[in-house]
């Protein structure tokens, strides 16, 4: 039996905190998004970005994840500074498995935001929305073993190192080539970690 989109639908809300507003992405973001996709930064890590986007890319990208939205399998949020409303990234819980309990954490952050601690905060608040909103169980964050940053957002975040999964992540403009990858995860039992 399939489920409707009211039945899929997530409880998605801004979300304010950690000096951060989470909110959905806006046809208005698009040159933010353009910039943070396109970075070569971003792109390095990121499987999903095989080929530069032009603002009609942004533009379906926008439209795309808002029906995975619909659908109960995305939650994406364009962060924000909370005081000046400033784009800084993106963060969003994937792979969401609402009967299972489970989801993935990503985010990416456009250069001038990084070094911060944006996207530790950012993430913290999406997953704390995961578990005490989505009635989660699990979270995981999984990176590119040679990403370090990445490796210290998911301690900083609480997540536990579980692992290795070998091949796992497509590197981006390498077709046949995979990234090892930390597996890192976070239980809804777990305590939250002190973030400034």
């Amino acid at each position: 039996m399939t489920r409707t989109v009211a039945e899929s639908a997530l409880p998605y809300t801004e979300l304010h905190g950690f000096g951060l507003r989470l909110r959905a992405w806006r046809e208005d973001d698009v040159p933010a998004l353009l910039k943070g996709v396109n970075d070569p930064e971003t792109r390095r890590w990121s499987p999903l970005r095989s080929a530069l986007l032009d603002e009609a890319g942004a533009r379906a990208l926008v439209a795309r994840r808002a029906g995975l939205l619909d659908e109960g399998l995305l939650a994406p949020y364009c962060v924000t500074d909370a005081a000046t409303g400033e784009v800084l990234g993106s963060v969003e819980l994937h792979r969401i498995e609402r009967p299972m309990g489970h989801a993935g954490v990503g985010y990416w952050l456009l250069p001038e935001a990084r070094g911060r601690g944006t996207v530790t905060r950012a993430v913290e608040l999406c997953v704390r929305w995961g578990f005490e909103r989505l009635g989660l169980h699990r979270i995981d964050l999984g990176h590119a073993v040679p990403n370090r940053a990445s490796c210290r957002v998911a301690d900083r975040c609480g997540f536990g190192y579980e692992g290795v999964l070998r091949g796992f992540l497509p590197a981006p403009d390498e077709p046949g080539t995979y990234h090892d990858t930390h597996l890192h995860a976070r239980l809804a039992t777990d305590p939250y970690p002190d973030i400034a």
